[in-house]
């Protein structure tokens, strides 16, 4: 009867086993179909957001990519942008009011302007676009790491800081997936940010 039991309890235990591979098996295979299925362009080599804290825009502690959200896209700019900076966030404000489920899908915008742009600068400047929008700030020398991550070169000698412009979309996982032109149609990035949270 023992022997009986035992055998029964590691059939259990390899049936278990079994089922835990297929789902992260069938995980994997889902997840490779919902990159293909992107329309940003990869971004290379592979690399995982950096797990650190900042500032937001109310002046509280806010994580680089919030785990809670399907979606995130990453924005580096700062608030005396003339140009570049607005017309990117339009086109992130257009897309994610195209979204049928926009509490899903997260937008930030990381500082490259640290010694201006503080929380209630930055308020100010992403409420212009949606008032959900994240503005983000730190320190220098912990944004300058952050900045090297993303493949962001910043140039602060003039007081147009010159800067890497582009947006950068990031998963659940804080897998960052995929990058594109700051002239990117809304309705990709609308596109991107539904395949990522199933809608």
């Amino acid at each position: 009867m023992w022997r009986k039991t035992g055998v029964q309890l590691g059939l259990f235990a390899l049936v278990l086993v079994l089922i835990v591979v297929g789902f992260q098996v069938y995980g994997a295979i889902t997840s490779r179909h919902a990159l293909a299925a992107l329309r940003g362009t990869p971004f290379l080599p592979e690399r995982d957001a950096p797990d650190v804290t900042l500032v937001d825009q109310r002046g509280t502690s806010a994580p680089l990519v919030d785990s809670r959200f399907a979606a995130t896209f990453v924005f580096f700019g700062f608030t005396h942008c003339k140009d570049t900076c607005p017309a990117t966030l339009a086109r992130l404000a257009k897309a994610y009011r195209s979204l049928p489920n926009a509490a899903k899908v997260r937008v930030e915008m990381v500082t490259v302007d640290p010694a201006r742009d503080n929380p209630a600068t930055l308020r100010r400047f992403v409420a212009q676009f949606d008032p959900r929008f994240v503005g983000l700030t730190a320190k220098k020398s912990l944004l300058e790491p952050l900045w090297s991550d993303f493949d962001v070169v910043v140039n602060a000698k003039t007081n147009d800081v010159a800067h890497g412009d582009a947006i950068y979309l990031v998963d659940q996982r804080r897998h960052v997936l995929t990058i594109y032109p700051p002239d990117v149609s809304p309705a990709d990035l609308a596109h991107d940010a539904r395949v990522l949270s199933g809608d």
